[in-house]
């Protein structure tokens, strides 16, 4: 259901920024600045905000009686990487159109700055590609503890600020971490599910820290 949810809600927001002008930067009446503001940064800021309404009244899934059972469990995204995600899609046609106006300069210096831009993109694929990789394995495979939440770095408002964390493993290993909390709301006092390696328990990830979500034993 998340990932057909994501789909469609990344279909849409593609859709409505190339409808709005998202390829052709220089073909409305403002130029660079309504691209700017409208199809791309404008499109993506919208969407952002949007998804932190939904976010702020989206269910906490570790909230409940049951717990997640035993390895290996199933993992799917989270409701709030399903709304959230599809909403940085337009903005990426920022850097699309950059590689594409230095390309277009055809001198050596603007394939270079293209190439550039492009390998940065590709790393920061790769990484993220890796984070969920190690997602996946912790969430299906790891053993589960609860984490004292120890310090929000603000108020509370913000849903995606960072926290600290300690909590004690099934063998009595004291561990402590720190994470974003990927807007969930986490408050300083709480606890929150870890998945950890019983091998390595530093090797751990809070679930607040995570896009994807195991599923709870039934």
């Amino acid at each position: 259901m998340q990932l057909a949810f994501f789909i469609g809600l990344a279909t849409l927001y593609v859709g409505l920024s190339l409808a709005l002008g998202a390829l052709s930067p220089w073909k409305y009446e403002f130029g660079i600045l309504y691209w700017f503001l409208v199809p791309t940064v404008g499109l993506t800021c919208g969407a952002m905000a949007i998804a932190q309404l939904v976010q702020r009244f989206a269910a906490i899934p570790w909230i409940a009686e049951r717990g997640f059972g035993f390895p290996p469990r199933r993992v799917h995204l989270s409701w709030r990487a399903a709304v959230r995600g599809p909403a940085i899609l337009p903005v990426l046609f920022f850097p699309w159109y950059l590689v594409s106006l230095t390309w277009k300069i055809g001198n050596r210096d603007g394939r270079l700055i293209a190439a550039v831009i492009v390998a940065l993109a590709l790393v920061a694929v790769a990484l993220t590609i890796r984070k969920l990789l190690r997602e996946i394995r912790l969430l299906r495979d790891g053993a589960v503890a609860m984490a004292l939440i120890d310090h929000r770095t603000n108020t509370g408002e913000d849903p995606w600020e960072g926290i600290r964390y300690h909590f004690m493993t099934a063998d009595g290993v004291a561990v402590s971490g720190r994470a974003y909390d990927r807007g969930y709301g986490v408050r300083e006092g709480s606890i929150v599910p870890v998945f950890y390696d019983p091998e390595r328990p530093k090797d751990h990830i809070a679930a607040c820290a995570c896009w994807l979500e195991a599923d709870r034993a039934r």
